[in-house]
C-alpha cells in the first residue's frame, strides 16, 4: 500500500558515472579527476519521513540512514539506480561550479520480489564533491 500514487512526491537522481578528466578554461587537462552523474532524473516516489527505528531490521541494526526511498520494482530496473547513485529530495536540482548540490546519498538497497526500498543518508553535497 505505500506505493499509491498519492504517497508519491517527485524527486530527482543522478546515477554515477565515473571519474573524468577537469579542464581548464583554454581547454587543457589539468590532472585532476572529477566525479561524473548522469543528467538529473525526475521520478515520482514514496518518500519516508525521518528515520524510524521499525525500519532498521530491514537494512541491519549497524546501518545508519535518514529516509527511505520505496519504488516498485519495474520503476527501480527502469531507473538504473545502484548504491552509487545520488538524490535531489529535500532540495531541488541545483549546480556549484558544474557540480550536483545533491542533498542524499544511497546507504543500502533492500530488494523484494515487487519493491525496494532505499535507505538515504543526508549529506553535505558541496563537501563531497568538492573534495
Amino acid at each position: 500500500m505505500k506505493d499509491l500514487a498519492r504517497n508519491k512526491r517527485e524527486i530527482a537522481y543522478l546515477n554515477y558515472r565515473g571519474k573524468v578528466d577537469v579542464v581548464d578554461s583554454d581547454g587543457f587537462k589539468t590532472g585532476e579527476k572529477q566525479i561524473a552523474y548522469t543528467r538529473p532524473v525526475k521520478i515520482k516516489a514514496h518518500v519516508s519521513g525521518a528515520k524510524g527505528n521499525s525500519m532498521v531490521e530491514v537494512f541491519g541494526t549497524d546501518i545508519s540512514y535518514d529516509k527511505t526511498i520505496l519504488l516498485t520494482k519495474s520503476e527501480f530496473t527502469r531507473s538504473g539506480i545502484n548504491e552509487n547513485s545520488v538524490f535531489f529530495v529535500d532540495t531541488p536540482i541545483t549546480y556549484l561550479d558544474g557540480l550536483p548540490l545533491y542533498d542524499y546519498r544511497v546507504k543500502r538497497i533492500a530488494d523484494t520480489p515487487n519493491q525496494v526500498l532505499i535507505a538515504v543518508e543526508k549529506v553535505s553535497a558541496s563537501n563531497e564533491n568538492h573534495a
